[in-house]
């Protein structure tokens, strides 16, 4: 019985055996999807196997071709392998080219294709548009344009030159564009000629053709000079600026000015601002010197550019110079032996030496020179000088002598009366008696006022109330710390400005006055200035005045630091022995001082409010 079944087993593997070896191989069974997305180099296809045949897929892809039955021997994807559905992507394709494509797949009895479907790839030649040229200067301008590509690679450049054949080329900054839509495009050129005309237009090359824009023309900005003159102007009495105006025409311009006696020139001075750019009028000038006084002179403006040379039309100017001016004035601070003789000078742009002739006749005889020569320059200056030796009650002449380079002139005669001899004391109208001394022209009280009445009687208010006296605008005085029994006698009194300026009347003895800013600079020039003027004022030692005290008294002035009254509690009353203060009645906004310190040998000067406490000191009329 196992036999039996043995053989049954036998025979019915031999049947399928046979059965099996006869079965017939079949390729695979695939349809072709659509193309999509065409460009101009790329497409999308695909397939779909519907049977895989008698065996597994092994590769699967489209392929291409411009012939109308495609082969894998052809151009071809290579998508994966299975059954199923898939998308292949067509790359290296030609633009504006017919192709034919379908799908396919592999298995181990063959290819089977899908049916062959045909597209055309996007793609002409290029799109070029000239479009006007921009930042156009004298040799460099932007050249512009659009570009459609036309899906192609395009190489884009631009052709220019002076005529139609341009004759020169340069590359785009974009090149090469791409794409499907207007792309502007532009270039930088250099090395143009000014004031020229220029064409240029687009060149587009793309693997279908090459194309041109429309011819386009600018102009390079460019002239010869435009120049103008302008008057001369004086920058000293000796130095001239000769003036005019150039537009440089976008080139750089050289400028310089011809100058001399006759229309020839002669002489050349280059523009301080050459050389001048830009395409504006530009004011140019050029500083002269060595010229001759009195003097006419011609000059010009010369511009030149790569363009041309341009001359201006021709001014003239006359320098300055001429005799001086002058005119005697009277003497002042007349003494006995002294005097201050005064003038004017109008230099007239010339350095003028400058003296004064003296006498006891209209024949003079003596001659000092002033103080301020040489003057110069063409304003009415000052001039003074003090002269010593003289006869007391003696009339002298006197008149300003003045030389420049032109000539000589003489002002008016004057005449003026020397004083008698100072007296050696004066008394003021409360009977106090007071030393004098002659400091140059000069006599001055030794000591400090101590009045209570203007010299016409009248009183003067003594306020001791410390803020009814901060807010005065009346005459007042009073004593340092309102004590006359310990300073009246060495200090004086203290007085506001109120009492200096008190509608013409006087503080000091009839014949005396309260100095003038001017008499106080003139007692400190004769002694030497600011800087030693107050030791020589200054009472020697310690006695009055705080160590150190330098001062030597070398003037006879006795200066005593009689302190002040102050505006701002609570120091009212400061300075005693520290510093002396002493009112001009000359009047500004805040009245002017003198002072002079404890520690150091200068006089120095001050405005202050009116309201202060300060000492007093008489002058001689």
């Amino acid at each position: 019985m196992i036999k039996l079944i043995k053989s049954s087993l036998t025979i019915i593997t031999i049947v399928v055996t046979v059965l099996t070896g006869c079965k017939k191989e079949v390729a695979p069974v695939i349809m072709t999807k659509d193309v999509s997305d065409v460009r101009a180099t790329t497409a999308f296809c695909g397939g779909d196997i519907t049977s895989e045949g008698s065996s597994t897929i092994t590769a699967r892809g489209v392929c291409w071709s411009t012939g109308t039955t495609p082969t894998i021997a052809d151009s071809k994807t290579s998508d994966g392998t299975g059954a199923g559905s898939f998308t292949s992507n067509l790359t290296g394709l030609n633009g504006a080219t017919v192709y034919y494509v379908r799908a396919y797949a592999t298995n181990s009895a063959g290819v089977g294709y899908g049916m062959a479907m045909s597209f055309t790839t996007l793609g002409q030649s290029p799109s070029p548009y000239g479009v006007a040229a921009t930042n156009i200067d004298s040799t460099t301008a932007t050249l512009n344009g659009l570009v459609n590509a036309n899906f192609l690679s395009t190489v884009v450049t631009f052709e220019y030159g002076t005529t139609t054949s341009y004759g020169s080329t340069a590359t785009s900054s974009q090149s090469p564009v791409t794409g499907y839509a207007p792309t502007s495009v532009n270039k930088d050129i250099t090395e143009l000629t000014p004031g020229s005309i220029y064409h240029f237009r687009v060149k587009a090359v793309n693997s279908l053709g090459t194309s041109y824009g429309n011819d386009l023309t600018f102009t390079t900005l460019g002239l010869v000079p435009t120049v103008s003159i302008l008057a001369a102007t004086f920058m000293t009495n000796d130095v001239v600026a000769l003036n005019g105006n150039v537009n440089a025409n976008y080139l750089s311009t050289i400028v310089t000015f011809e100058y001399g006696t006759t229309i020839s020139y002669g002489l050349t001075e280059r523009a301080t601002q050459s050389p001048v750019t830009g395409n504006t009028a530009t004011n140019v000038s050029a500083a002269i010197t060595d010229l001759m006084a009195g003097t006419v002179y011609h000059f010009r403006v010369k511009a030149e550019n790569s363009m041309g040379t341009i001359y201006s039309n021709d001014l003239t100017f006359i320098t300055f110079g001429l005799v001086p001016t002058v005119t005697t004035l009277d003497a002042k601070s007349i003494g006995s032996t002294i005097a201050t003789l005064n003038g004017s000078v109008d230099a007239n742009f010339l350095s003028t030496v400058v003296t004064f002739e003296y006498g006891t006749t209209i024949g003079y005889g003596s001659n000092a020179i002033t103080t301020q020569s040489p003057v110069k320059d063409h304003t009415v200056t000052d001039v003074s000088a003090n002269i010593v030796g003289l006869s007391a009650t003696t009339t002298y002449h006197f008149r300003v002598k003045a030389v420049n380079s032109l000539g000589t002139s003489y002002g008016n005669d004057l005449s003026f009366i020397t004083s008698s001899i100072a007296p050696a004391t004066v008394t003021d109208i409360d009977g106090n008696v007071y030393n004098t001394v002659t400091i140059g022209s000069q006599v001055w009280m030794k000591e400090n006022l101590k009045t209570t009445k203007y010299n016409d009687g009248t009183a003067i208010p003594n306020i001791t109330d410390n803020t009814a006296w901060a807010s005065l605008t009346s005459p007042s005085y009073c004593w340092y710390k309102n004590d006359a029994t310990t300073y009246k006698a060495t200090y004086g009194a203290l007085y506001n400005w109120f009492v200096v300026q008190a509608g013409g009347k006087n503080a000091c003895p009839i014949g005396w006055h309260v100095p003038t800013i001017e008499d106080m600079g003139a007692l400190t020039v004769y002694l030497g200035g600011d800087s030693v003027a107050g030791d020589k004022l200054k009472e020697a030692g310690t006695t009055h005045w705080q160590s150190p005290n330098t001062g030597t008294n070398e003037s006879g002035f006795t200066a005593l630091p009689s302190g002040s009254r102050d505006l701002i509690p609570p120091y009212w009353f400061s300075g005693i022995k520290q510093v002396g203060y002493w009112w001009c009645s000359t009047d500004y906004r805040f009245t002017s001082i003198l002072y002079m310190y404890y520690s150091d040998s200068s006089v120095y000067s001050l405005h202050l409010d009116k309201q202060y406490g300060f000492s007093v000191r008489c002058i001689r009329d």
